[in-house]
């Protein structure tokens, strides 16, 4: 922030690779992405890997490729997230610290960037805290199986 005006512009750092952890979830992803792909359910459908090519198997080889080629989707996050904390903007059900009858409800909340789309994360968490504003009882957890990647540390806390 620059800033408490309104009116005046933000200053945004993203921020993006700047820390070791960055660069180890796009070798991750570069690298899950190659093991799916070799299943061999894809045989009929697979050709050649064009990008970054097979030739590309290094760490080092891997960070210049992402430095080269790797861009953001826009979808930006977590510039409000929710929490206890003192860096946290808003409670649990989107209210903003220090301030009655305000609400935020959208993906700034998020504490960290969800590894995926940000579409249904939001679509969830707006739906939960609609349900909670209107005082409706919260479905009962779900406990379903889903894939983890074996050591990939986006996946740890």
């Amino acid at each position: 922030m620059t800033s408490k005006d309104p009116h005046a512009a933000p200053s945004i750092l993203f921020n993006y690779m700047s820390q070791e952890k960055d660069w180890q979830e796009f070798r991750d992803a570069i690298r899950l992405t190659r093991d799916i792909i070799a299943q061999p359910a894809f045989d009929k459908y697979r050709g050649r890997e064009i990008a970054p090519g097979p030739d590309v198997q290094s760490d080092q080889e891997l960070d210049s490729f992402v430095k080269q080629h790797a861009e953001t989707a826009y979808h930006p996050c977590g510039s409000c997230r929710m929490g206890e904390d003192e860096m946290a903007v808003t409670d649990g059900q989107g209210r903003v610290h220090g301030l009655e009858g305000l609400r935020v409800v959208d993906a700034s909340l998020f504490p960290v960037i969800p590894t995926g789309n940000l579409n249904a994360p939001t679509i969830m968490l707006a739906e939960k805290i609609a349900d909670q504003v209107r005082g409706k009882t919260p479905l009962p957890r779900a406990q379903v199986d889903y894939y983890v990647a074996s050591g990939a540390p986006a996946k740890q806390t």
